[in-house]
């Protein structure tokens, strides 16, 4: 009901609790299917950056809906956002969600386009997060990377810490200490992969 009044809020707080961006009426209308019918383009951005299907219901598909009812700008949308990840919804995407997608281990790299190329030139905090989240590892990145990653970070940084106190490296002129910091500050960010193969 919100997606077919078009209450975005109410909408984004539902999906912000745990409901399902796909659970259909009776009649087998989804959430998305709704908002595209009654022309709602903010809401069926919404639902799209949730991972709404686009399948056809039994009164046909999202797209089709938008196309019969007039709504040419939604119609429009949802054909320039078929390849999309949801991490590639910017304009919809908070801040706190983006941050939740990337923690969570959402490709930079999948999608047409990618998240990342849509970011490239993209204003709005979701879009900086996926730059930020494209570079490579360091602490000011550390909390945007998908936890495998942020404990190999974790064990790595642990590492060169007993290291380096195990032969005290911080000694004053030790060449070792510094090479001990060029590792840790030029080296350790390419040894921390953000997706694994």
């Amino acid at each position: 009901m919100a997606c077919q009044e078009g209450q975005l809020e109410i909408a984004r707080l539902l999906l912000e609790a745990g409901a399902d961006v796909n659970q259909a009426k009776q009649n087998g209308a989804t959430p998305l299917f709704a908002a595209c019918h009654f022309g709602h383009l903010e809401v069926a951005k919404l639902l799209s950056s949730y991972g709404a299907s686009r399948a056809a219901t039994p009164l046909g598909t999202p797209e089709e809906a938008a196309n019969s009812r007039g709504h040419a700008d939604l119609a429009a949308w949802l054909v320039a956002s078929r390849g999309w990840t949801p991490l590639a919804h910017l304009e919809t995407l908070t801040a706190a969600r983006a941050t939740s997608l990337l923690r969570s281990g959402a490709s930079l790299h999948e999608g047409e386009p990618t998240p990342l190329r849509r970011a490239a030139g993209g204003e709005g905090e979701a879009a900086a997060l996926v730059r930020r989240a494209a570079a490579p590892w360091s602490p000011a990145s550390h909390s945007l990377f998908p936890a495998a990653a942020r404990a190999r970070a974790a064990l790595l940084v642990l590492s060169l810490y007993e290291i380096h106190e195990r032969y005290h490296l911080d000694s004053a002129g030790s060449t070792n200490g510094i090479a001990a910091l060029y590792f840790g500050h030029c080296v350790l960010g390419f040894a921390i992969a953000r997706e694994t193969q």
